[in-house]
């Protein structure tokens, strides 16, 4: 079974000890704006809705956040310790921008190019936004060869 967790602000407490600082307070629920985000929401709450989901995210433009706005940039990647990395996703770039700032560099590109850009590393989707979903390594995998 895949290893994928959707994250309340206690389960990424315990699951994302790094990131759960910068989490505490500060996770807001959204309000979708689009198929993605409507789909997010239902699969969180069904999981039968996780199928859809998971097509969506392949499908659907999304914003990775970008170390810089040059065309070669590597994704911006938050030091995991012996876990790695991990990098940002989110389900548009206003999502980004809210988070990030306005001016944080991004690349707004099909969700399969952006998992396939954080291949070996894991992928955080939302972060800091309610429902946040992190992908372990293995499950990035998995969805890009889905």
């Amino acid at each position: 079974m895949l290893r994928r967790s959707f994250l309340t602000l206690t389960a990424g407490a315990a699951l994302w000890p790094t990131l759960a600082r910068a989490q505490q307070n500060s996770l807001e629920p959204i309000e979708p704006e689009n198929d993605l985000e409507r789909a997010f929401i239902a699969a969180f709450t069904d999981p039968e809705q996780r199928t859809e989901f998971r097509r969506l995210l392949l499908e659907s433009d999304v914003a990775l956040a970008m170390q810089s706005n040059l065309p070669d940039a590597a994704p911006r990647l938050l030091n995991l310790g012996q876990r790695g990395e991990a990098g940002f996703i989110f389900t548009s770039g206003a999502r980004l921008s809210a988070i990030m700032g306005p001016a944080s560099a991004r690349a707004i590109i099909p969700g399969r190019e952006a998992l396939t850009r954080l291949r070996g590393k894991h992928a955080v989707l939302n972060w800091r936004l309610a429902p946040m979903l992190t992908l372990e390594p293995e499950d990035v995998a998995s969805y890009i060869a889905g």
